[in-house]
């Protein structure tokens, strides 16, 4: 027994799902107050009703805002907007989550017959969670086609997954059943909350298993790889520190204006790619004259790197806005013999001259 709960540990870890989102703080605050609201519902008359059905409609749109950010790679879930209270739209959805979870909860008691329908239900549940929550498409998500290419991508750790999220309602199920005590009010709330904590750790489960195989197949609306993300974060705090110094620039305080850029250069090492980005982002300026002040600085950097025809590009755009524009003797021989080796006979006479 303990060589097959090892060996069985070993496979969930190789399925490489994320375990830390089952415990993530938004899910677990927000299945508690789902679980508040819940028993509210049940206790508020005819307006529970009312409340019941929004509770509903918002924890549907919930779970799958939670399968799509996992899938993503997002460290942070979302918290519940006050949107997804709203009523109107969204129907497929909230059609999706009665029909799967659902469906699996209603049949399970209905003894033995119901094992019929529980077991393919449950089996296919993660494939089309995954399209429905990736593609919002109710059609999509319920086609034999799409589902059996999800599970073949994903392979045996589609198995894992669904033994997982099947594995841990049951434990709720048992420890709801037996393990925790009976105190009127808080025993409701908290059964309110660790079914609602189950239903969003089995969806933030399929995102991260999504998310692993997600090289294996397309999905539509699918995936910002990290390494992606982690280039967007970069430009927007480069492209937040530009802003800075442009602000600073036009409200006269050069000096201060030179300083960010100076900084945001030096905290990139000088490198080519923060240059570069610099110099095109600076030309979008009114006043190109700082833009130029960085080529001029850049150009024989991209010669010394055999960055011929990008140092030429840039030259001729700083000869367009400034016509008095040169460059060192050095870097003018360089450019003018590989402007006359590819045949750019009259920009390599025009380096020539600036030279002579």
């Amino acid at each position: 027994m303990y060589r097959i709960r090892n060996a069985l540990l070993q496979r969930c870890y190789l399925a490489e799902m994320d375990w830390s989102v089952v415990r993530n703080p938004t899910l677990i605050a927000t299945a508690g107050v789902y679980g508040l609201l819940e028993y509210l519902a049940m206790n508020a008359g005819l307006f529970g009703i009312w409340l019941g059905l929004l509770l509903l409609i918002s924890l549907g749109r919930y779970c799958y805002t939670v399968l799509r950010a996992t899938a993503q790679g997002r460290q942070n879930l979302p918290a519940v907007s006050i949107e997804s209270f709203n009523p109107i739209g969204d129907i497929a959805i909230l059609s999706h989550l009665l029909l799967f979870p659902g469906l699996i909860i209603a049949t399970a008691y209905a003894q033995p017959t119901g094992i019929i329908v529980v077991v393919p239900v449950a089996l296919v549940f993660p494939a089309s969670a995954a399209l429905m929550g990736l593609s919002g498409n109710i059609a999509q998500s319920l086609n034999p086609k799409n589902l059996l290419t999800i599970a073949k991508a994903i392979g045996s750790d589609y198995l894992i997954l669904v033994c997982t999220y099947v594995g841990i309602f049951a434990g709720v199920s048992v420890l709801l059943t037996f393990v925790v005590p009976q105190f009127a009010i808080a025993t409701a709330i908290f059964t309110f909350a660790l079914e609602t904590w189950a239903l969003l750790a089995s969806f933030a489960l399929i995102g991260t298993v999504i998310r692993n195989h997600r090289h294996d197949f397309e999905i539509p609306g699918e995936l910002i790889p990290r390494e992606e993300k982690q280039i967007a974060q970069r430009l927007e705090g480069w492209r937040a520190d530009l802003d800075r110094a442009y602000a600073s620039m036009r409200s006269g305080l050069i000096e201060s204006g030179y300083n960010t850029l100076h900084k945001l250069v030096e905290e990139n090492k000088d490198s080519l790619e923060i240059n570069h980005w610099l110099v095109e982002n600076l030309f979008d300026w009114e006043e190109k004259k700082y833009a130029v002040e960085v080529a001029e600085k850049l150009i024989p950097r991209l010669i010394a790197t055999d960055m011929h025809t990008d140092a030429i590009g840039l030259y001729r755009r700083c000869r367009y806005f400034d016509a008095g524009f040169t460059l060192p003797k050095k870097t003018a021989v360089s450019l003018a013999e590989y402007a006359a080796s590819i045949g750019q006979i009259g920009l390599a006479d025009e380096l020539r001259e600036m030279i002579a």
